[in-house]
């Protein structure tokens, strides 16, 4: 006791004396999943309350004391049931500096499946709510769990404002070799931008040390002070950042410090005799220290993808020398695919989010109640997708469930807001309230020939759209659709789809009208060989069994070989059945190359289920859990340059699959562009060159597919690009393009990977010129994964409509093809003034203007701030006339604006 009040008296006098003796900085902290074994809420009321409450009292019985948090979603719910005083206690700890908020985000967001939209969201809901809560921003980032590290965070954490990031993910052949070189701290360079952040890699892992509780006090120095000092070896300055907390760790946070209290209280009483000095330390405490040593710090760029996991695995699996690091079974490079309806459902969560912000923002809709609690759950929950047990895939059934549900509910209720306020905006001025609704098949089985449908379009994009759109339709009714002058607007009938040609304003809302008519017959067409579907623009050749052997378009230069099969790769499991380091599971991706199955028969079943004139489609049937089809649309521009002149839709049916073996199945194309070079698009945006590694199993080379990926042969001047709605592994090699699309890991003590659901998914694939690669690459998949909203009612007639309604809403002039918007957010209004925020990037080749007060037409913008791109800090002032934005090529900026409206 009289050693511990010594050491708190005069602790600092102590420390002072050994200045130039190395700083262990132990950092108390606790990793605490939103889902994982658990759901998000059995682990707050479970686990995380107690963690919070106790650290609490833990901070106040000792000054010397310190703890970080990560986690805004978990503190924002303790914080909603927090008493006065705890607020308090929480506000001086943290001006005190004994607590610390780091990174800031909802979660810890996955950095390899995530897109660049839905990022940016989770940072700004947890960074939104610690400035409005706690008047506090984090300056570092701590990253210590996603599976691998994006080139993206380098750019954003940059754009951010901050000053570092914690990374520990990191390939470990990739760990060990920075441990030699001592480059564990480095810059870290975005090559779309002058940016660099300072990075710190974990080197082991984010636990504390282990050191046995039945061992005694004076053994557990002794070890903790070598291990230190082994680690001091690897870094740079006489500073060294030891994580002292795991997964849910400090549920009696007074406990768990007193164990250590007592080992560093023994180590600075004896600092010089054991060659160091020991602390609690915060994140800025530790960097303000290493940033302050007068070290010169090594440069580099690219990202750490894919996770190869070593550490902590058994030693005799991980250095053999067979294999980088010694593992085959430690690419985790499965969780890019894992669990893919999920994964979807997340995807389209997020468009029906964007399509909610656009339309209440540009129409600037305050103050209903349902609207913006609708708004709020749905930012949460896209938010908590983003974590890395989320999207990944990764999580066990209670979590998985709960995942679903959430996203259920922020779907239904995000759709009806928005379908709430479109209709406001149209119908303003009618006596009449009218009720949209999503619900096709339900709304049109009321239509009869007596009365109309109405159908509302909304293009939550800044461009213009001229598109088509497809609208599933009751079994036996077929429709006639008009547009706003009663004229009819031409359409297809394929299937129980229809589909239909619009054209909407940038953000705008466009009336269709939709009359029962009497059916056609569908004549498809069987008993095919050697044939060929055209478009126009683009040509599709199948040899004598009905496989895909040919394409021809303007930008593929000619006709090209494309041969697709579907492919069967059978996974090895653990000896042991369960074993993260050891065989196949949700993250890692083993296949057994002798056991590869080729799933396509010789001869395919092939029926052309539509011929034209808007639609031509082949549909296939591989098996019995698998078949496809293949869609044509009639091109929409003359000089055949328009997405459909360039692509082909290719839509899988898959599942549910075989459970007698752990598999991974893959879509394969085999083109005549050989090579081993290629391009994913980190996080959906930013180009990555990657290059096939023969040296390195087919696992090592595979990538996350987030938007896009193409590739070009050796001299050709055509790429072969596909864009995808969800995340799916993709690897590129000779020439051959493989998309992962699903997995099922029936694994006997881990039935995570067990997946039987039903994937009907699609996939755009196209020839276009290299040169223009990435910007149709990027333009091609805004719209693929933001689709125009459609929503019906049933009417007397269109006259009904006309009478009170709007026929067309146009807020937006469109803004250059390269130009995108991601995120508009209606922030605030204070007397008529609206504070209206938004993200612009672009995604060319070359600089691009925007005339802001050109782009919102509708609005009066009296003044314009940058901001950093959570919109929290202003970084400049824009002037108030000719509010031109330049932006660089792959630049993202950030703005809050100030308008009043000039129509409304």
């Amino acid at each position: 006791m009289a050693l511990t009040f010594l050491a708190l008296c005069f602790g600092a006098t102590l420390l002072s004396s050994v200045s130039s003796l190395p700083v262990v900085h132990l950092l108390p902290h606790s990793h605490c999943d939103a889902g994982y074994q658990k759901s998000f809420d059995d682990y707050y009321h479970s686990e995380v309350q107690y963690i919070l409450d106790s650290m609490l009292v833990a901070l106040q019985q000792r000054p010397d004391r310190r703890f970080v948090w990560e986690e805004v979603s978990y503190f924002s719910v303790w914080w909603g049931q927090a008493s006065q005083e705890e607020r308090q206690l929480v506000t001086t700890l943290v001006e005190k500096g004994q607590l610390e908020f780091i990174g800031g985000g909802w979660v810890m967001h996955d950095e390899a499946d995530t897109s660049v939209y839905a990022t940016l969201n989770q940072m700004t809901l947890g960074l939104k709510f610690l400035n409005e809560t706690l008047n506090v921003r984090p300056r570092h980032e701590w990253h210590i769990d996603p599976f691998g590290h994006s080139i993206f965070m380098a750019e954003l954490y940059s754009l951010l404002g901050y000053t570092s990031i914690i990374l520990n993910r990191v390939p470990d052949s990739v760990k060990q070799q920075m441990r030699a070189e001592k480059s564990l701290e480095f810059m870290w360079q975005s090559p779309f931008s002058e940016k660099e952040i300072f990075t710190h890699v974990l080197d082991i892992h984010y636990s504390t040390p282990s050191l046995p509780a039945f061992l005694n006090l004076e053994v557990k120095v002794a070890m903790l002070v070598a291990i230190c000092k082994e680690k001091l070896g690897w870094y740079k300055t006489d500073h060294v950042l030891v994580p002292f907390g795991n997964d849910f760790a400090f549920q009696n946070a007074s406990l768990d410090f007193a164990s250590m209290d007592e080992i560093v209280d023994v180590i600075n009483n004896n600092s010089t005799a054991y060659g160091l000095t020991i602390r609690y330390s915060t994140l800025s405490e530790y960097m303000d220290a290493v940033l302050s040593a007068g070290v010169t710090f090594p440069s580099r760029g690219g990202d750490f993808l894919p996770y190869l996991a070593c550490s902590p695995c058994d030693a005799t699996l991980c250095f053999e020398s067979s294999n980088p690091c010694g593992v085959a079974d430690a690419f985790w490079s499965g969780f890019y695919t894992s669990k893919p309806a999920q994964k979807l459902l997340s995807r389209v969560q997020d468009a029906s989010l964007r399509a909610l912000e656009m339309v209440r923002a540009l129409s600037l809709f305050l103050g209903n109640a349902n609207v913006e609690e609708a708004l709020v759950l749905a930012k949460n929950t896209s938010a908590i997708m983003q974590h890395h047990d989320a999207i990944t895939g990764t999580s066990f059934t209670e979590s998985y469930n709960d995942y679903n549900v959430r996203l259920g509910k922020a779907l239904t209720a995000g759709d009806k807001a928005t379908s709430f306020i479109k209709a406001a905006i149209l119908c303003s001025a009618s006596p009449v309230t009218y009720t949209l609704s999503s619900d096709s098949v339900s709304i049109l089985s009321g239509l009869t020939e007596a009365n109309i449908a109405v159908m509302v379009v909304q293009n939550p994009l800044s461009h213009d759209m001229l598109s088509y759109v497809s609208v599933q339709l009751p079994q036996d009714v077929c429709v006639q659709v008009l547009d706003a002058r009663m004229t009819t607007v031409e359409s297809q009938v394929v299937g129980s789809m229809v589909y239909v040609l619009v054209e909407v304003s940038a953000g705008g809302i466009e009336v269709y009208y939709l009359k029962k008519t009497s059916c056609e017959e569908q004549k498809p067409i069987r008993d095919l060989a050697q044939f060929s579907i055209t478009n126009g623009a683009i040509e599709l050749n199948f040899n004598a069994t009905n496989h895909l052997v040919g394409w021809s378009s303007p930008a593929s230069n000619g006709s090209h070989s494309v041969e697709q099969e579907y492919i069967q790769y059978v996974e090895r499991k653990s000896f042991l059945d369960f074993n993260v380091c050891d065989g196949t599971n949700v993250y890692t991706y083993v296949p057994q190359l002798e056991d590869t199955l080729v799933l396509t028969p010789k001869k395919l079943p092939t029926t052309i289920t539509a011929n034209g004139p808007l639609i031509w489609e082949v549909t296939q049937t591989v098996n019995s859990y698998l078949n496809n089809s293949i869609r044509l649309f009639r091109p929409l521009s003359s000089d055949l340059t328009d997405q459909y002149s360039n692509f082909v839709e290719w839509n899988t049916n898959i599942g549910p699959l075989p459970s007698d073996n752990a598999s991974s199945f893959t879509s394969s194309f085999r083109t005549d562009l050989s090579t081993d070079s290629f391009v994913t698009y980190s996080n959906g945006i930013y180009p990555m060159r990657r290059t096939y590694n023969s040296s390195v199993l087919l696992q090592g080379n595979t990538y996350p597919l987030v938007g896009g990926a193409h590739f070009d042969g050796a001299g050709s001047q055509t790429t072969f690009s596909a864009l995808a709605k969800r995340p799916m592994g993709v690897t590129i090699h000779g020439g051959i393009m493989e998309l992962m699309l699903h997995r099922r890991l029936p694994i006997l003590f881990d039935r995570r990977g067990d997946d039987d659901s039903v994937m009907t998914d699609s996939v755009l694939l196209g020839f276009v010129s290299s040169g223009m690669a990435q910007p149709i690459t990027m333009a091609t998949s805004m719209t693929f994964t933001s689709p125009l909203t459609l929503h019906f009612a049933i009417l007397n007639s269109s006259d009904e409509w006309s009478s009170g309604c709007l026929t067309s809403w146009s807020p937006l002039q469109s803004l250059p093809q390269d130009v995108h918007v991601l995120g508009l957010d209606l922030l605030d209004v204070h007397q008529d003034v609206f504070e209206v925020a938004f993200r612009v990037i672009n995604s060319g080749l070359q600089p691009q203007s925007v005339d802001v007060e050109a782009f919102f037409k509708l609005w009066d913008v009296l003044d314009i701030l940058e901001t950093t791109p959570d919109y929290q800090e202003v970084q400049g002032s824009l002037k108030d006339d000719d509010v031109i934005v330049v932006l660089n090529p792959l630049q993202l900026r950030s703005f809050v604006a100030h308008i009043k409206t000039n129509q409304l």
